[in-house]
């Protein structure tokens, strides 16, 4: 996978990006076994769209996205910005001082090939030139939790049964700097 460039999203690129976004999810709810349900889908869908949107309007510095591309194709985002609300809730308020991590979508044929590490580490890096020296990241998707937990071990937060019977929510507060050592 040496072909594939990271960078930032060109607005030309936005209904591409879109277009990915409801790939993945929707493959990322087939695969998780929850496809019906669908009203929390099409939220999600809209809560990426609204993500980048941000950091179009702002250049970044709202939310900041880096795509990974092979040729013109969209493969891969990762975005970095604001807490959500599950983060917040359940750090009771700490967590409003850093950034999370999130929107990191590999397009299902491009999965365990490297583009997801690939992406980390371009955004480790935009971290590390920003000074910021911690982020969260969160998970309520049991696949991408299993990854997760591999990269940076058990979630400081486990919220069990949060999504219903067992479906879990897990949140990580991890150090740039031990990231960057681990690569």
């Amino acid at each position: 996978m040496r072909d594939i460039m990271i960078s930032r999203p060109r607005p030309e690129e936005v209904s591409l990006i879109n277009e990915f976004f409801e790939i993945v999810l929707k493959d990322t709810f087939e695969r998780n076994g929850i496809s019906d349900l669908v009203d929390t889908l099409d939220k999600e869908i809209e809560n990426k769209r609204c993500f980048l949107n941000q950091d179009m309007e702002s250049c970044g510095e709202d939310r900041y996205f880096l795509i990974a591309k092979q040729e013109e194709k969209i493969i891969g985002t990762i975005e970095y910005g604001p807490a959500n609300e599950v983060i917040i809730s359940c750090t009771n308020g700490e967590s409003k001082a850093l950034i999370e991590i999130g929107t990191v979508f590999v397009h299902p044929q491009y999965q365990r090939k490297g583009v997801g590490n690939r992406l980390l580490s371009s955004i480790y890096a935009e971290l590390e030139k920003k000074g910021i020296a911690e982020f969260y990241l969160d998970s309520g998707y049991k696949i991408a939790q299993k990854v997760w937990v591999y990269k940076f071990g058990n979630p400081e937060y486990h919220l069990k049964d949060y999504w219903g019977e067992d479906a879990d929510h897990m949140v990580w507060r991890v150090c740039v700097k031990d990231v960057l050592l681990a690569i």
